[in-house]
């Protein structure tokens, strides 16, 4: 477990434990976790260091210019793969494991990737606090042999975000950025225009100024959830009536406002 010895000791912590490993890969999802890592194993490895960063639709808006201009930021240019997750019916059929079927598919993926180029481990950001909640994919992780330093190293979310800003990373106060399959209800299927209504709403709600935000289909309901400090903006007559009637012109017969729950 680090002790609290300032943010340089714990980045040189980590790098340390990163030295245990030789010809390494980085699953890089663009997040300040994964991004975190992704400079510790440069520090240590440099440019033997192979990042991974898979592409996919289920993206919200946004993410991969953003991975992107993090990796370039490290010096680094990941290798991409383009996903179609609705190729893959156990991720569509939308049920409580579908985190863990997307998960393995990836990082077989991955791992398969890592392995053409010579790199036998693959490293994951999951970090400390992950652990203590329901995740499916982080079964995935284990049953695949996927190293998890952070979460190894005892490091939390607020200590990777405090080593990221010391590290000087642009992404370290970045707000979690959860795939779109998780504003679709459970077990309703995933399909392509869902995922674009949802896209939209989100593109609309950061038009209007709610980073964050979440906009969820369920069904004939729409669900817009914000961060608490937004709570009372959002609620106000004018933007309400104005999401309202957004969400109607998309089809939905319902909607209703909350406080979007924290996300790790």
């Amino acid at each position: 477990m680090m002790v609290a010895t300032g943010e340089a000791a714990g980045f040189a912590a980590l790098c340390r434990s990163l030295r245990g490993f030789r010809r390494v890969a980085v699953a890089f999802s663009g997040g300040v976790d994964s991004s975190l890592l992704l400079a510790a194993a440069l520090e240590v490895h440099g440019d033997q260091v192979l990042a991974l960063h898979g592409r996919s639709p289920l993206q919200a808006p946004g993410e991969y210019d953003k991975a992107m201009a993090v990796a370039a930021a490290l010096g680094c240019r990941p290798l991409v793969l383009e996903l179609d997750p609705y190729a893959w019916p156990e991720v569509t059929a939308n049920s409580e494991q579908r985190c863990y079927h997307c998960k393995h598919r990836l990082y077989q993926f991955f791992l398969a990737q890592a392995a053409t180029r010579d790199r036998v481990v693959l490293l994951d950001g999951t970090n400390l606090s992950d652990l203590g909640k329901e995740r499916p994919g982080l079964v995935a992780i284990r049953e695949l042999g996927v190293k998890t330093p952070l979460a190894q190293g005892g490091l939390t979310k607020g200590v990777v975000r405090a080593l990221a800003r010391w590290r000087g990373l642009a992404n370290w106060d970045k707000p979690a950025a959860s795939c779109l399959a998780t504003r679709i209800m459970g077990r309703q299927p995933l399909t392509r225009d869902k995922i674009a209504l949802v896209a939209r709403g989100e593109a609309f709600l950061l038009e209007k100024k709610f980073p964050g935000s979440r906009f969820r289909h369920w069904g004939g309901l729409c669900r817009i959830e914000v961060r608490g400090d937004d709570f009372s903006r959002l609620t106000s007559a004018a933007i309400w009536l104005e999401i309202e009637d957004f969400c109607r012109g998309l089809g939905f017969e319902r909607v209703e406002g909350g406080i979007r729950p924290p996300e790790g």
